[in-house]
This record gives structure tokens, C-alpha cells and sequence, in this order.
């Protein structure tokens, strides 16, 4: 019909029904505005390389921040200096009031004298063993990553909210069986992943990038101390897992529940000593660590043919 028009609520009802088509054309159980999910691997790696850094890095920023703050006081200037003498060094509550204490002090009358004392007090604790993320920075960032899993703020992880590594897993690690991980949850499965990862640079497996001329090797034999994550520098050669590891892994997860050695009637002793994170689960690289452990400390740790039984 010439000069007709569609009636305003015949256009307003085609404009609801292709709204309506796209709805329906998304994939089902996906947001469409959903953000992408962290790379949790990239920023585990990313952990631990800043760990690895931080004897090369920590005095001169702190020294950088501290004469920054002499020109500017500010709480967000103090807020950096203690972040990044965390990094490396071990402090109580007590001793970062008297370290700031005497930064504030620095503020009325510097000198390279009172810088000495701030950086005495910073050192008087000691250092983190090489190549670890200190327990307070695992905590936050920890929460912060489960902050941006959990896309739909209800409080747990479940679904395409999981990380990768962790969909397979979830069951173990879903405590109470909520059919969800927590907070608490995921906090345990986290510093579980960051030691694999921390263990795996250590062994070269993974590599990292440090200053030029800087490798991890190298910054192992210049601390001489222990190794990253508390055990001891290994052999060239790591030992074979003794043959009773797939024995226990009666799931076959590749690694060792307690509830699983509890089934063989072995002492609870022996699983701690070789747990090193306290997570109740004994993996390849924990056991290697208390291999060698056992092979350059004889004496010390003398070597069983096999873990004990209980009484």
C-alpha cells in the first residue's frame, strides 16, 4: 500500500524478537561480558622471578623510596619502603615501628649515617631464603586472585570460574564438599601450585627472566645457602621416586593424599618430614627434596629402607 507504515508497536515487537534471537544465539552458561580468566601459570611464574630478583633489587629501591620521602613525607612513600623491604627481608610488626621510627626521624635531619641505621634495623632479621614469595604477599595475592575468579561474587569457585589446572583437581581441594572451592580452599590449592612452580625454576625446568648476566644457578651458588622453598642444593642428578610413590597413589593424581598413606598404616611422622607445605598431599618434587635432604645429611636424617609403620 503506497505511503503506508508499520504501526509504532508492530516495529517495536520485530526490535524484541531479534533482541530476543541474540540472547538466545549466545553460547549457553557463557557471560557475554564476562572478563577473560587470569593466566594463573604466567602469574605464578611472575611471583616467583620478583622473589628471585629481589636481592638485586630490594636495597637500591628501598635507598631510591627513602630519599624520595626525605624530599616528600607522605604514608603512601612509607607504604612502598615497607613493600619492598618485605620482599627480602624478615620483619616482625615491632621491628617495622622501629624502623619507622627512624626513616621518620631521617625526614628532619638525613644523613648517610641515619641512613645506615635504617638499613641495620631493615637487616636485622635476616633475608627470605632465595627465590621465596614471603607468606604475607602468597596471602594477598592469593585473595586477589580469587577475587577475579570469582566472576560472580558468591563467594566460592566453581564451573568455568575454576582455573584450568584446577577443574580436574577441584574435588580434592573442595574441603568441605560444597561442590565449590573457597576462599580458604583455594588459599591452600594456590600455595600448593606456587611451590610446584617455585620448584620447577629451580630445576631450570621453567626459566625466568632476570638482569642481564644474572641467572638462577648462579644466584643458587652465590647465596650458598639453602635452596628456594627450604630444602637443599641438589645433586646434578635428582634420585629416582622410590617405587612405593605409585604404590600409594592409589587415586593416581600423581602424588600422595595423607588419607591414602593412612591406608598403607604408615607413620604420620614420616609424611610430615616429607610435606613441606603442610597441605596433606606429597608430591614428586616434595619427595625429591627430602631424598636429597636425606642423602647429604646422613648423619643427620638417617635414610630408612622404607617409610615406617605405625604402632
Amino acid at each position: 500500500m503506497p505511503n503506508s507504515h508499520l504501526p509504532r508497536t508492530v516495529i517495536g515487537l520485530i526490535v524484541a524478537m531479534l533482541g530476543a534471537q541474540t540472547v538466545l544465539a549466545q553460547p549457553p552458561g557463557k557471560d557475554p561480558t564476562a572478563k577473560p580468566l587470569p593466566d594463573e601459570t604466567r602469574i605464578l611464574i611472575k611471583e616467583v622471578e620478583e622473589a628471585y630478583k629481589a636481592p638485586l633489587e630490594v636495597d637500591a629501591d628501598v635507598r631510591d623510596e627513602l630519599r624520595k620521602a626525605y624530599q616528600k613525607p607522605s604514608p603512601e612513600r612509607e607504604a612502598k619502603i615497607f613493600a619492598e623491604v618485605r620482599r627480602l627481608y624478615v620483619t616482625t610488626p615491632e621491628q617495622e615501628q622501629a624502623i619507622l621510627g627512624e626513616i621518620r626521624r631521617a625526614y628532619e635531619r638525613p644523613s648517610p649515617e641515619q641512613e645506615a641505621r635504617i638499613f641495620d634495623m631493615i637487616r636485622s632479621g635476616g633475608k627470605h631464603p632465595l627465590g621465596t614469595v614471603p607468606a604475607g604477599l602468597q596471602a594477598e595475592q592469593s585473595s586477589k586472585m580469587f577475587r577475579r575468579y570469582d566472576q560472580n561474587n558468591d563467594g566460592k569457585l566453581a564451573g568455568e570460574e575454576l582455573p584450568e589446572s584446577l577443574r580436574e583437581q577441584a574435588p580434592k581441594w573442595d574441603r568441605n564438599r560444597d561442590g565449590g572451592i573457597d576462599a580458604d580452599e583455594y588459599r591452600n590449592y594456590y600455595q600448593t601450585r606456587l611451590q610446584v612452580v617455585s620448584d620447577k625454576v629451580a630445576s631450570g625446568e621453567i626459566p625466568i627472566k632476570l638482569p642481564k648476566g644474572e641467572t638462577v644457578q648462579g644466584l643458587i651458588d652465590k647465596e650458598g645457602g639453602p635452596r628456594p622453598g627450604g630444602g637443599a642444593k641438589p645433586a646434578k642428578a635428582a634420585p629416582p621416586l622410590p617405587a612405593w610413590f605409585a604404590e600409594y597413589d592409589t587415586d593416581k593424581d600423581g602424588q600422595v593424599g595423607l588419607y591414602e598413606w593412612r591406608r598403607k598404616d604408615k607413620w604420620i611422622a614420616d609424611f610430615a618430614a616429607m610435606d613441606r607445605n603442610g597441605d596433606g598431599y606429597l608430591t614428586p618434587a616434595e619427595l625429591t627434596h627430602y631424598l636429597v635432604e636425606q642423602a647429604q645429611n646422613a648423619p643427620a636424617m638417617p635414610a630408612r629402607p622404607g617409610p615406617g609403620k605405625s604402632p
